[in-house]
């Protein structure tokens, strides 16, 4: 299957200077530790949080930071109905540890957001990982993320998750390891960590979205899930015809 690798380009060159700025990764190295990783002055890293964020589709990067893979965030009408599909495509991908993912926003007012408790949400990705986010983007830009640890990675677009904008990465192995959902106690009291709500519930509980899956086909696409697993469960009222 196509798993949509980005070819990267031999002997192309950055407008970013490398060895003159400290922090800076040059060739194929990457940061060392934890530690260096969350110190990284942006905009010169992909930061463990805030990733990196591309204004300019056609950005010159630095080699430590090509993308190895490439997501689209697309908004596409549906047939007779007012409310138009909301989907990453790839909505499914296996990588490997240490891979960069390109998402691109094809379409405006996106983001790729983890599950995570520091979020209100479940934990949907591996444990230690920190609540990573893009920021509310607009069209021809695009977030980069490296995805250091192995496990499974469900991530949200936080405006349209209720419609299903849903993705899931599986990195390296394909063992998922959520945490806990609902009212959890906490020793700041008692918190809700909520799960996937209304259609993404639906996209992950999709056969073809099992991590299993995944690992096996390399990518599902937003076309492979089923039509019920896509299905909207809010409705929005017919807009009101003009009166005479």
């Amino acid at each position: 299957m196509d798993r949509r690798q980005v070819l990267k380009a031999a002997g192309a060159t950055s407008t970013i200077p490398l060895a003159s700025e400290p922090g800076v990764a040059s060739g194929d190295d990457r940061p060392t530790s934890s530690r260096d990783r969350r110190a990284c002055p942006q905009p010169h890293c992909i930061h463990p949080v805030f990733g990196y964020t591309g204004l300019e589709e056609d950005e010159q990067l630095p080699q430590s930071m090509r993308p190895d893979y490439e997501v689209d965030l697309r908004i596409r009408p549906r047939e007779n109905r007012p409310v138009p599909e909301f989907f990453f495509d790839p909505t499914g991908l296996i990588v490997e540890t240490g891979d960069v993912v390109r998402f691109d926003f094809a379409t405006p007012e996106h983001t790729v957001t983890a599950y995570h408790p520091n979020l209100g949400r479940q934990r949907r990705i591996p444990e230690g990982v920190p609540p990573f986010s893009s920021p509310v983007l607009g069209m021809n830009a695009f977030w980069l993320y490296r995805f250091d640890e192995p496990g499974v990675y469900d991530v949200l677009c936080a405006p349209h998750e209720i419609y299903g904008m849903v993705a899931r990465i599986v990195v390296g192995e394909p063992t998922a390891d959520f945490g806990p959902k609902g009212n959890v106690k906490t020793d700041g009291g008692e918190v809700e960590l909520r799960p996937p709500a209304l259609t993404a519930a639906l996209v992950y509980d999709d056969p073809m979205m099992d991590p299993m899956t995944i690992a096996a086909q390399g990518t599902v696409n937003w076309a492979d899930l089923a039509s019920e697993s896509k299905r909207l469960l809010v409705e929005f009222p017919e807009p009101a015809g003009e009166s005479d």
